[in-house]
């Protein structure tokens, strides 16, 4: 009996040693874990332990909330870590300061066993003092493209007579909201800037993390004074030019690019090929952008190249998502002379999001139309009435374009039969056509700007491939617009360069006034207006 009860304490001495874990079975935990309570309780005053602790709804990864723990300000002084089951216990090793507010945050990345994250971070505050500090400083962060909240973003907080350079004073970071908040602070002159904080040492490594300005450099936060500062947009603007890596000849006829990133065909697109001179040989013409591998786009030389001749080629009008031009420095290669054997088939219209009374419709095939059928096979059925001879039809390149006889007729519909040489038969397209008392407009009215600046919008609907970059005075009305959701942009243009600039650290300055709207909603026969305050 004595040697089984000492077998059964070595049990749960051993287990209980082990790294607990959550139990298995029932539904995926897909919930973070919360913290029930703190000890002490934020806000205590006259505090003059050494321990704090936080107790949490299940266990927990350790490694996180050693890698989350933030100690404010930064004092210096060595602590260590031990754990209860689901109680994290902070011991400082020396006495903590007089009179000082510590605060304990842990940030949002502490996970639990099944790497859900806690989201949102939290703070422990208290004052060795006989009140606690309770100035606080809230921003808001979002992406300059969509308009979306930017999660996980570290800001860091300089209080004079700290400056970038140094080890920001404290560390905050954005909730799932992109809301960032600095809580028990004192007063003073401070300054904030959001870092991409990647080896958590709260400090700007300059050169190796991007970094971005408030609207204001230098704050005073007064006594007990609450600062809301205007919405920092984020921006990683797309420098990097696009390199055309490689040209493949699948064919006499067919040259396959392939670029180093994602590319567009502008409507100024232009491929052409030359000799080593410089001379340009032939009719060549771009085809299409791969939709499966948007790295990859494809034109077509008309006079066929030849395995005994070098080419080099040209292009315009090739741009990255981000709107640069190309490199195409390669060497020269040489043709081919293999028969072209993709087979022709329809490849894609416009008819996403709609046609206006005179837009015509286009349909895009793989190769340059020359089958006389695709023209002779086309039916146009304009409500109960089939055309079998429209008028106005015209071919360019690898396009199909089927034009209204003036302009597609109101409350009609319309269905295009198009001859498909991959299935040897029609194929129907029934695009929305749209009527003037259908559609519908955006005015943007920018308030108290001086009627003599100049503001860049730029309106966008994304699957119709609609675009509109212009610049307006105080206000703007744009009409004849489908009814669909576009996303705006619209900023104060301050030093003339065409391009919103999200401003400097070192030297400051400021972000350009800036304005995103993911989707601005346009209804049938209504203006959908859009008021901004930049100031």
């Amino acid at each position: 009996m004595k040697l089984k009860t000492s077998f059964f304490l070595f049990c749960v001495v051993v287990f209980g040693c082990a790294t607990p874990k959550a139990p298995t079975g029932g539904p995926p935990d897909k919930k973070g874990p919360n913290i029930l309570e703190t000890y002490p309780e934020t806000g205590t005053t006259n505090f003059t332990g050494k321990v704090f602790e936080f107790s949490f709804s299940e266990f927990v990864n350790r490694g996180s909330v050693q890698k989350e723990l933030v100690v404010e300000p930064d004092l210096d002084m060595e602590y260590d870590i031990k754990w209860k089951r689901k109680k994290a216990i902070v011991r400082f090793k020396e006495e903590l300061p007089e009179n000082t507010t510590i605060i304990l945050t842990l940030g949002g990345n502490v996970t639990d066993v099944k790497n859900n994250k806690m989201g949102a971070p939290v703070k422990l505050a208290v004052s060795t003092g006989d009140e606690i500090d309770s100035g606080e400083i809230i921003g808001r962060i979002r992406e300059a493209n969509n308009g979306q909240p930017r999660e996980n973003q570290k800001v860091l907080l300089y209080r004079f007579p700290s400056t970038i350079q140094d080890k920001a004073t404290y560390i905050a970071e954005t909730d799932t909201g992109g809301v960032f908040r600095f809580e028990y602070l004192r007063a003073g002159r401070y300054q904030v800037y959001a870092v991409d904080d990647r080896n958590l040492n709260k400090t700007w490594d300059e050169g190796r993390e991007a970094a971005r300005p408030f609207a204001k450099d230098i704050f005073f936060l007064e006594k007990e004074q609450k600062d809301t500062l205007d919405v920092l947009y984020w921006s990683n603007p797309d420098t990097l030019r696009p390199e055309l890596q490689a040209v493949g000849l699948l064919s006499t006829n067919r040259l396959r690019l392939r670029f180093s990133e994602e590319i567009e065909y502008q409507d100024s697109v232009d491929v052409s090929l030359t000799d080593t001179l410089g001379n340009v040989i032939g009719n060549t013409f771009p085809l299409y952008v791969s939709q499966k591998d948007p790295f990859i786009g494809f034109a077509y030389h008309e006079d066929g190249t030849s395995s005994e001749e070098n080419y080099l080629i040209e292009l315009k009008g090739i741009t990255d998502l981000g709107g640069n031009l190309p490199l195409a420095d390669l060497k020269p290669f040489s043709g081919s002379e293999q028969a072209d054997t993709v087979r022709q088939k329809i490849y894609s219209t416009n008819m996403e999001g709609g046609l206006l009374r005179t837009e015509p419709f286009v349909v895009e095939y793989t190769g340059p139309v020359r089958e006389q059928e695709i023209i002779d096979s086309l039916v146009v059925i304009e409500g109960e009435v089939d055309f079998d001879d429209w008028p106005n039809v015209q071919v360019r390149n690898n396009k199909l374009f089927i034009l209204p006889q003036t302009e597609w007729i109101n409350g009609e519909d319309y269905q295009f039969l198009v001859w498909n040489p991959f299935t040897n038969r029609r194929q129907m397209f029934n695009p929305e056509t749209w009527d003037e008392i259908d559609l519908g407009g955006i005015e943007v009215l920018v308030e108290d700007a001086d009627s003599l600046q100049e503001y860049h919008l730029q309106l966008e609907h994304e699957e119709s491939g609609f675009k509109l970059d212009t610049t307006f005075n105080k206000t703007i009305l744009i009409n004849d617009l489908i009814p669909v959701g576009y996303k705006l942009r619209i900023f104060e243009d301050i030093n003339g360069n065409n391009t919103w600039d999200f401003g400097t650290i070192d030297p400051f300055t400021k972000p350009e006034p800036y304005y995103v709207q993911a989707r601005t909603n346009v209804q049938r026969g209504f203006t959908s207006e859009v008021i901004i305050r930049f100031k």
